[in-house]
């Protein structure tokens, strides 16, 4: 008889800090500490899901107001927002692919917190990963957290992994 295996979603995000087109810190120390203190040496007992959820911008422009644009401007933000994507889930798969843990991974769009949270129900894995900026509760205020809201409604087990102190940027909002 086979053995079960155990489902685990990891969500994933970019980072947020300028020019760093890659893998949020905590999106990275999600998934490390998911394969070293979950994963460990038994790779052939999981399955890692890897979830993106791209936030569509009101205007289609990153940290810019528009008034005038043409469609082929949209259709271009569309398929550099995909690239981006399939950019970041290329990291993580490739680090699966070298230590040899089953995965897939896709992209979806809208709110985070609600994606993830439909997925969740969707797909019913065993685990729930998300990676905390660790904010304090005065940045929660404004910034809101997706990790509280899916530790609060997902339908199954959640692990938050805070980011490491010596990993915090100077601006601890930026990932």
């Amino acid at each position: 008889m086979a053995e079960e295996v155990t489902r685990v979603i990891v969500a994933v995000n970019e980072s947020s800090i300028k020019g760093y087109p890659h893998p949020s810190i905590s999106s990275k120390g999600a998934f490390d500490w998911t394969i070293n203190k979950i994963v460990r040496d038994n790779v052939s007992a999981f399955n890692l899901l890897f979830l993106h959820v791209q936030v569509p911008d009101e205007d289609g422009f990153d940290d810019m107001d528009s008034i005038f644009a043409s469609p082929d401007d949209f259709k271009n933000m569309n398929q550099r927002d995909r690239i981006r994507g399939v950019h970041l889930l290329e990291y993580f798969i490739n680090r699966c692919h070298e230590i040899g843990v089953v995965c897939q991974a896709w992209i979806m769009h809208g709110d985070p917190k609600e994606v993830i949270c439909h997925e969740v129900k969707r797909l019913r894995p065993d685990l729930l990963v998300v990676g905390s900026r660790g904010l304090g509760p005065f940045q929660k205020v404004f910034v809101g957290t997706v990790s509280e809201f899916c530790w609060k409604h997902a339908e199954c087990p959640v692990i938050s992994i805070k980011r490491k102190p010596d990993e915090t940027p100077q601006d601890p909002v930026d990932d």
